[in-house]
């Protein structure tokens, strides 16, 4: 009983049911208003409970039953609840997930030395028009192993191959260079990287089992190749400009989960840059577009990967020309137009002819893959795209870089 106003807890919990209150707000007033009368909170709101079953009968104590809509609604909010414990669970996962892998890269990361490095000279008898050397990198997929007995003995691709290879490219590049600035002066080396630098981890069913490496050891394995690459052009050229767009092997997440340059490639690009940047004969266009434009003594060169053009056992041929004549279209938006296109991505070296275009496929690095051999029996020789650029005349000479040397014939 209230003292001042000799109020029952009766009549509380009778005055508050005549005035419409809900039964859990009266069990809750009752308590705070008489709690000391009570064992515990519980015990108070059965007490209650009870009461008013006994004073109005438990029709009126029930709540109303729900309507349809009102059903539907706290399904709905139920659902949206859960929808939304999922979604922050997930987002916890990628935040952790990218955390480790910036640990990672974080224990590796060091200041490469500086080499003060100059170019050799070379006597130019003739007096003929400078040239820009391009050397097309792509599809290296650092990481992808191929067994001798997987693939029966057709094609074998592992880390050590493909330092292997590196130590080629650079001995094709410099044997034909040097071969060609006795002919003409040649200062400036344009690499233009297309994509597919790792081989990644996630990309397709089984993939796990393709690879030699985990994808951080991938990107950092590679970023220490092609620095080392890049240092030693100094050799050759005054000047080294590298172009680069990302391909579809680097990327984080499944298709479409993520915008394209969230990719391995992409970090490998920009971890690259900040490595070399001691360097200034060697300069950078970096972006986070899909595609990039380089211009050499007027001539415009597009490139992106092209794993958005559609392929059926090989080079398809149609859906690229349909492509850079899309392209054409669309950059007239931004007043551009350009002269050559150049991709990766299909594995087979090509060049297209066009009336007003040229447009060259790059090689890659494995060679004949599993499912290349297997699923469509064919394979390609490893390659890497060099062409050379006149001042007037455009795209002169053009080369296949061999990766691995040609077997020669028994006699």
């Amino acid at each position: 009983m209230c003292e001042k106003t000799n109020t029952t807890w009766r009549d509380l919990a009778q005055n508050l049911h005549e005035e419409g209150t809900p039964v859990e707000e009266i069990c809750s007033k009752v308590y705070e208003e008489f709690g000391s009368a009570f064992k515990a909170k519980d015990s108070s709101a059965r007490t209650v409970k009870r009461f008013l079953r006994e004073t109005f009968g438990a029709a009126s104590i029930a709540p109303p039953p729900k309507t349809f809509e009102e059903q539907v609604s706290e399904r709905r909010d139920k659902i949206l609840s859960s929808e939304a414990a999922k979604q922050d669970k997930k987002l916890l996962t990628k935040i952790a997930v990218t955390e480790m892998i910036i640990d990672s890269i974080r224990d590796v990361v060091r200041e490469r030395p500086f080499r003060d490095i100059k170019p050799f000279e070379v006597k130019v008898d003739r007096n003929y028009s400078e040239e820009t050397i391009v050397l097309m990198i792509s599809d290296i997929q650092a990481g992808t192993y191929i067994s001798k007995e997987s693939s029966g003995g057709l094609n074998e691709y592992n880390w050590d191959i493909l330092e292997k290879q590196f130590v080629q490219l650079y001995k094709g590049l410099e044997e034909i260079v040097t071969r060609h600035k006795q002919v003409a002066p040649i200062s400036s080396l344009h690499v233009h990287l297309i994509g597919d630098i790792v081989e990644g981890y996630d990309i397709f069913k089984g993939q796990t089992r393709q690879i030699d490496r985990e994808i951080t050891e991938q990107a950092i394995g590679v970023k220490d190749l092609l620095c080392e690459f890049l240092i030693k052009t100094l050799y050759l050229f005054d000047k080294v400009h590298v172009v680069a767009v990302p391909g579809n092997h680097g990327r984080i997440g499944s298709k479409g989960e993520n915008l394209h340059y969230v990719s391995w490639d992409y970090i490998v690009y920009k971890w690259m840059e900040s490595e070399l940047k001691q360097y200034d004969r060697i300069t950078w266009q970096i972006t986070k577009s899909w595609w990039q434009m380089d211009t050499i003594y007027g001539f415009n060169f597009l490139m992106f990967h092209g794993d958005d053009i559609r392929s059926w056992q090989g080079i398809p041929y149609y859906g690229i020309d349909r492509a850079a004549k899309n392209y054409t279209e669309l950059l007239q938006l931004i007043g551009l137009n350009y002269n050559y296109l150049e991709l990766g991505h299909f594995h087979v070296p090509s060049e297209l002819p066009g009336v007003t275009t040229e447009k060259f496929i790059n090689g890659c690095w494995p060679g004949g893959s599993l499912y290349s051999m297997k699923g469509l029996v064919t394979a390609n020789y490893p390659v890497q795209k060099l062409f050379a650029v006149h001042p007037t005349q455009g795209v002169t000479y053009r080369y296949p870089l061999r990766l691995t040397l040609p077997k020669k014939g028994k006699k």
